[in-house]
């Protein structure tokens, strides 16, 4: 059932839409610098944010932290297992954006719907349960 209802203002709205979009900026197109404005977003509105918006930035925010210790591990993963030269690097790189990265894209699709419709928003797995 969306939350989204007359009593609240459009920037509250755009707010969790913000956050979604710059969660996808940084998986799809600038990583590290969509990281950057999201954790920017996060730090100055989510005193002032909304239950919706305040949903949609704490799940963003703390779904890019795992993806970052992820993508982190895949690292350390690729040079035990022999560095750049070892034939194991492609499967793990393969592996990796096969299904962790393009499922944190599916996510971030998403979680963009559900704000634009106004609605709450939990990743699957790995994001915390929202409590109002």
């Amino acid at each position: 059932m969306p939350l989204w209802d007359k009593d609240m203002n459009e920037s509250e709205k755009s707010l969790a839409i913000t956050a979604e979009a710059l969660f996808l900026f940084n998986l799809l197109l600038a990583p590290g610098l969509g990281f950057i404005a999201l954790l920017m977003v996060y730090a100055l509105k989510k005193s002032q944010a909304n239950n919706l918006a305040a949903n949609h930035l704490s799940q963003t925010v703390g779904v890019s932290l795992i993806g970052g210790v992820l993508i982190v591990c895949v690292i350390a993963l690729i040079f035990l297992l022999g560095g750049f030269d070892s034939g194991y690097t492609w499967m793990v790189v393969v592996l990796y954006f096969t299904f962790i990265h393009s499922s944190l894209i599916l996510m971030g699709v998403i979680g963009l719907v559900k704000a634009l419709n106004g609605e709450h928003f939990r990743y699957p797995l790995i994001g915390k349960p929202f409590r109002a």
